[in-house]
């Protein structure tokens, strides 16, 4: 079911939406898409997630998102697969 409260719009490069949010690319991530927000569990490598609490370090641990919006406190729980 398509949710009418949202439309999408993309996909983007990665380095677009960083410069939208006027976040400084160190990592110079250039080409990747990002195709959709997602919860952590249900995430593709298509997608970017968040995890802002330690209650969900179960789900960031395993899941499949190609970015993730996080604290550096919380970052080591992502698998090495999730750009930070």
């Amino acid at each position: 079911m398509e949710n009418p409260f949202f439309k999408k719009f993309g996909p983007f490069k990665i380095d677009f939406l960083l410069k939208k949010l006027a976040i400084n690319n160190v990592e110079n991530f250039k080409n990747d898409k990002i195709f959709d927000v997602k919860d952590l569990s249900s995430a593709t490598s298509k997608d970017i997630t968040f995890f802002h609490s330690n209650n969900y370090f179960k789900y960031a641990s395993i899941t499949k998102a190609s970015y993730c919006v996080t604290l550096k406190n919380l970052a080591h729980h992502l698998p090495a697969t999730c750009k930070k």
